[in-house]
C-alpha cells in the first residue's frame, strides 16, 4: 500500500517535470522567433537606407502628326438642257388648211394654256375651246369639250421652234368639231370657200331682220341692260350668235376675250374698249352686273345649253 502511494506521487512529479520542460522549451523557442523576426526587420530598414537616390527619367510627350486629309475634287453637276423654248411658241398659229386657229397665251416648260377654234372652208360654222395643259418633255397631251359639245383629245408637241398639233373627235355632235393633223405655221390660210358646198338655205324674213341687224347694227340687243330679254328674242338666233349675244353683256363693262372669234368680233365694234383681264373681271362680276343682266346671261346660257 505504501509501495503504490510513492509510485504515484513519483507519476506525478514526472508529469510535473514534463510539464515544466516542455513550457520551458516553447518559451525558448519563441524567444529565438521573435529576435530572428527582429533582425531581419533590422536588415531591412538597413538595406532601405542603403539604397541610393535615383531622380526619374522624365517622360517626353509625343504629339502625332495629324493625317494629311486628301482635299476632294468637286463632281461637275451636270446642266440639263431645256427640251424647248417656251418663248418660241407664243401667240397665234394656224393650220395648213386654214380651218383651226390656235392663240398660245400662257406656257412655259410645266404648263401650257391655249385658245382653240375651227370653222368650215365657207366660215359659217365653227367650235371653240379653252385649253390648259401639264408639258412632260416637249410634249403635251390634252382632252377637252368645246362649245358645241364635242369631246375630243389630243396633243402638242414643241420641236426647235414648230408646234405640231393633232387632235381628234371620236363622236361629233355637230357639223364642225375639232379634227388637226399638222404642223401649225404661223402664216394664216386665207379660207376659199368650197365651191361644191351645199347652197345656204332660204332664211325666214325674222332670220334675215336678225343678219341684218348683226352686221350692220353694233348690238344685239342694245337694252338687256334695262329690260328681260324674251323667248321670242332669242329664238331667231344661232348658237354662235346667241354666244356672242351673252358676250356683248360682258364686253360693255370692259371686259377682255381669249377666244380669238370672240375678240375680233367685239374688236370690230366702235363702242368697245376692253380695259378688264378675264380672271379679274370673273372675279367681280357679281357686282358688275344689274338684275337684268344676270338674268338675261341666264336666260342665254339656257337657251344654249338646249340647242346643245
Amino acid at each position: 500500500m505504501r509501495r503504490r502511494e510513492i509510485l504515484k506521487i513519483l507519476l506525478s512529479v514526472l508529469v510535473a517535470i514534463f510539464i515544466m520542460v516542455a513550457a520551458a522549451a516553447l518559451l525558448l523557442a519563441g524567444f529565438r522567433s521573435s529576435a530572428r523576426e527582429k533582425q531581419e526587420k533590422e536588415d531591412a530598414l538597413e538595406a532601405l537606407e542603403n539604397v541610393p537616390s535615383v531622380a526619374p527619367t522624365a517622360a517626353v510627350t509625343v504629339t502625332p502628326s495629324p493625317t494629311p486629309r486628301p482635299t476632294a475634287t468637286p463632281t461637275p453637276v451636270p446642266t440639263l438642257v431645256a427640251a424647248f423654248n417656251p418663248d418660241d411658241f407664243w401667240d397665234y398659229w394656224y393650220s395648213t388648211d386654214g380651218t383651226a386657229t390656235v392663240n398660245v397665251y400662257n406656257i412655259s416648260l410645266d404648263t401650257v394654256s391655249f385658245t382653240f377654234y375651227q370653222t368650215d372652208r365657207n366660215q359659217t360654222q365653227s367650235v371653240s375651246a379653252d385649253i390648259t395643259a401639264e408639258v412632260a418633255g416637249n410634249a403635251a397631251r390634252f382632252s377637252f369639250s368645246d362649245s358645241a359639245g364635242n369631246t375630243s383629245a389630243g396633243n402638242l408637241i414643241f420641236d426647235n421652234g414648230q408646234l405640231y398639233l393633232r387632235i381628234v373627235t371620236n363622236e361629233p355632235v355637230s357639223s364642225v368639231y375639232p379634227s388637226v393633223d399638222c404642223i401649225m405655221s404661223r402664216e394664216q390660210v386665207q379660207l376659199v370657200p368650197d365651191p361644191t358646198a351645199t347652197p345656204t338655205p332660204e332664211v325666214t324674213q325674222a332670220e334675215q331682220q336678225v343678219q341684218t341687224d348683226t352686221q350692220t347694227g353694233e348690238y344685239f340687243f342694245p337694252d338687256s341692260n334695262s329690260r328681260y330679254l324674251t323667248d321670242e328674242d332669242l329664238a331667231p338666233y344661232s348658237y354662235d350668235q346667241l354666244e356672242l349675244a351673252k358676250n356683248e353683256i360682258y364686253a360693255r363693262h370692259g371686259r377682255q376675250f381669249v377666244t380669238q372669234r370672240i375678240a375680233d368680233y367685239f374688236n370690230s365694234k366702235s363702242w368697245y374698249q376692253g380695259t378688264v383681264d378675264p380672271d379679274t373681271f370673273d372675279a367681280q362680276q357679281s357686282s358688275i352686273f344689274n338684275e337684268y343682266e344676270m338674268a338675261n346671261i341666264m336666260k342665254i346660257d339656257e337657251w344654249m345649253a338646249q340647242m346643245g
